[in-house]
């Protein structure tokens, strides 16, 4: 199996302090057919989570789906703009959010304004 097609499934082991292989495998494709919008943003909120991922594994992500189909990165993009685009809408912040939610609204306002292209992405 390609081990970027396939997950290996982690169980939180108690005795050893420590997430353990379950001897499980799930395909990604399968994973992904199967996910709803509510499931994703909860998988991404975990993932984010779990070690406190943030703009180097974005950057990660983005250098490795260079390789990917030329639609999809124009709709990895696309996905990008609207998942900031919802965040726009927070209308509440504190210290902890205050310049992501300051960032996305500007983003969207350069958006609407013209002054950030964005062609077929919305």
């Amino acid at each position: 199996m390609d081990d970027n097609n396939t997950i290996k499934v982690k169980a939180y082991n108690s005795e050893t302090s420590h997430n353990e292989e379950t001897g499980q495998t799930i395909s990604v494709y399968t994973l992904a057919k199967s996910l709803t919008l509510d499931n994703f943003a909860s998988m991404l909120d975990d993932f984010l989570n779990l070690g406190g991922k943030g703009f180097r594994e974005g950057k990660e992500v983005g250098l490795q789906l260079r390789f990917t189909h030329r639609t999809l990165q124009r709709l990895a993009v696309c996905f990008a703009f609207g998942l900031i685009a919802g965040l726009s809408e927070q209308e509440y912040t504190d210290p902890r959010n205050e310049t992501a939610i300051q960032t996305a609204k500007k983003v969207v306002q350069l958006m609407e304004t013209g002054e950030l292209p964005v062609g077929l992405y919305i």
